[in-house]
This record gives C-alpha cells, sequence and structure tokens, in this order.
C-alpha cells in the first residue's frame, strides 16, 4: 500500500493550545474568563499598537513588507544591531522551524534541556535530527550535563533563560563559561529569551550583547509578552548576518503579516507601555509571591511572567479553578507534574486565585 505521510509524524504530539476562550465561556455557561494559562500581557496591547492595526486595516488587501525592513530597521536601532542581523518570524515558533529547517539533518544531534518549550523538539524531529535530552538539576538547566553530551555529531544545542515553563535563568558566568567551553567550532546555541523584559536579576545574560563574541549563538525575542502582540505573532531572531542569511534563503515570503509589522512597529515606540508592564508583572509577582509563601507553597524564584508552583492535587486544584473563571495550565502537561503554571495577572485577578488556593 502507498505509503502518504512521513513516519515521524506517528511519534509526534501536536502542541495542545486547549479550546479558545471563546468556546471555554459557552462549554462553562460563563459569559467571560480570565486566561492564566498562556503567559500573556495582562494589560493588553499598546494603544500605539491598537491605532496602528485600525489605520492599517484598510490596506489588508496588500502583500505585507516580505522582509518586514521598517521593523527589522527599528529593532536594530533600538537593539544595537544591523538589521540585517535580525529575521522577523510568525511568532517565535516559526523562529524555530526556520533554524530546524536551514540547519538539521537526519543524523544531526539537538541537544534539548527536559523539560522545556515543547517546539524546540517537535521542529528538530521533523527535520529528521537525533533529540538529545539533558535533565534539568531541579528547576536549573544543568549547563555541565549539556556539554558532556555535545559530540561531533550535536547541530545544535536549545536553552531558554528566563525559562519555559521552570522560571529560572542561566547566570550570565555559566553561559559563558559553557560558550567558551565549545570553542570557535560550536554547534549552533540557540537561546530563546521571550521572557527576558521581566527578569530583575543582574546575573542574567542580555544574548544579544554576546553575538560579537559568539558568532554561532542565536538569539529569540517575541512582542507576544511584553507588547501584548500575541494574537498578531511576530517573534524575531538575532544573530550574524550569515546566520540570518541562511534562515532568510528558507523563510516563506510574507511570513509577517501586514498588521503584526505595524503593530510591533508602534509597539517599540511606546516605552511608557512596556514601563507600565514590567512594573505590574514585577510587583504582582512579587505579591503572588510572598502571599503563595504564607500559604506553605513552594516554587523557583520567578524571572519571567509567571509561577510554576508544587501543589498536591493539579488536575482537580485546575478543574476547580477553570469552574470559578480562571484558567491555569496542568504542570504534567508541560512536563511537571505535581505543579500548575500561572501568569501573573491584575491584582484583582490575583487575589481571586489566591482566595481559591
Amino acid at each position: 500500500m502507498r505509503r502518504l505521510w512521513r513516519p515521524v509524524l506517528d511519534g509526534l504530539i501536536p502542541y495542545d493550545a486547549g479550546l479558545s476562550l471563546e468556546a471555554l465561556a459557552r462549554e462553562l455557561g460563563r459569559s467571560e474568563l480570565v486566561r492564566l494559562s498562556a503567559n500573556e500581557n495582562p494589560l493588553g496591547p499598546s494603544p500605539l499598537a491598537v491605532a496602528a492595526v485600525k489605520r492599517e486595516a484598510a490596506r489588508i488587501h496588500l502583500y505585507p513588507d516580505g522582509g518586514s525592513t521598517a521593523l527589522r530597521e527599528a529593532l536594530g536601532r533600538s537593539l544595537g544591531a544591523a538589521p540585517s542581523q535580525i529575521v522577523v518570524g510568525n511568532g517565535a515558533d516559526e523562529l524555530i522551524a526556520l533554524i530546524a529547517t536551514a540547519a538539521f539533518e537526519p543524523g544531526d544531534e539537538v541537544i534539548v534541556p527536559v523539560p522545556s518549550f515543547e517546539p524546540y523538539e517537535i521542529s528538530a524531529r521533523l527535520a529528521g535530527a537525533r533529540i538529545v535530552p539533558s535533565p534539568l538539576a531541579g528547576y536549573d538547566t544543568d549547563l555541565d550535563d549539556v556539554l558532556r553530551r555535545v559530540t561531533d555529531r550535536t547541530k545544535a544545542v536549545m536553552l531558554c533563560s528566563p525559562h519555559n515553563p521552570a522560571t529560572t535563568i542561566i547566570p550570565r558566568r555559566a553561559l559563558l563559561g559553557f560558550l567558551d567551553a565549545l570553542g570557535p567550532d560550536s554547534p549552533l546555541v540557540v537561546l530563546d529569551q521571550a521572557y527576558i523584559d521581566f527578569c530583575d536579576d543582574p546575573d542574567h545574560a542580555d544574548g544579544i550583547r554576546l553575538l560579537e563574541r559568539y558568532p554561532r549563538l542565536v538569539v529569540l525575542r517575541t512582542f507576544s509578552k511584553i507588547a501584548g502582540l500575541a494574537g498578531l505573532r511576530v517573534g524575531y531572531a538575532v544573530a550574524s548576518a550569515e546566520t540570518i542569511d541562511r534562515f532568510n534563503r528558507v523563510r516563506a515570503p510574507y511570513n509577517v503579516n501586514r498588521l503584526g509589522q505595524v503593530a510591533a512597529l508602534a509597539a517599540l515606540d511606546d516605552h511608557a507601555h512596556v514601563d507600565k508592564t514590567v512594573r505590574l508583572v514585577l510587583e504582582e509577582r512579587a505579591y503572588l509571591s510572598a502571599e503563595l509563601t504564607k500559604r506553605g507553597y513552594a516554587f523557583p524564584p520567578s524571572r519571567a511572567n509567571f509561577l510554576l508552583v508544587a501543589v498536591s492535587d493539579a488536575a482537580d486544584l485546575r478543574a476547580r479553578l477553570m469552574r470559578e473563571g480562571i484558567l491555569v495550565r496542568d504542570g504534567a502537561s508541560v512536563g511537571f507534574p505535581g505543579h500548575l503554571r500561572f501568569s501573573v495577572g491584575l491584582r484583582e485577578t490575583n487575589e481571586k486565585l489566591l482566595s481559591l488556593l
């Protein structure tokens, strides 16, 4: 019989984003729900971004700029990088897939700390690469273990700091030591920093500042969290110009829609909204952390806009919170059974969450 589908698909579990808010609200018979399960911005998008989308709406019959030129130029000015060092994608998920398509071949090995963000493994396996898992040391990335697993077949190492879902960072000194140990013939090191805007630990490293010293480093960022543009799917990678050229060779034309580009461009200029978002998340994260500690809950100190909290009855507690209108993530679905993962919300939401806990 003719085989239609690639055998690798049989072993893949699709990423489960769950029902939409609207469908869940109908199912639960509630007029509205608060989603703390997706690490979204509690303030919503920048008003400047909303206005830019409204202005651009009448032009959606036109294809967007295929290279996101204006956005890359603005990002370059903001980050201190050349536009040729930046590629914009349909969320960080597409960028992870671009890396796999451009670099990974059957027989390659990709080291992935586990648990971590699911698309790392999915994209690598679709490209035919073999996943080499490196278990976390509790909630922390174990770079010594990762380094021991590097071989001549290692094509890439996937790192996440702040880590999703563990909330922890890779300390700057440890990261530099790891990159130095890899030497000049290093594999690609992908450093996903989607949550870096909420990291107030002075020991963290800004990956973009390391690119000149480590040309095989690839840094991922997103507008989904800090700018509140998750529904428009805009992420970007910063790397050497040579690396970005390779990504562009496999990137689909018009991969970032017109509304996403203008919204991201406007959000870059709204420093007040960024500051307000960071201030809210840091204040409410501290409030939640203190109140959870009072109640006897254990969790790693968060450097992101969410917490990963150990609980004794995660599935039942998640279901009860959902019935009360608050959506959280069961840690079992992200590699941490016996935990709940929930993002930092507004004070009213956080108080309701604490009272239900």
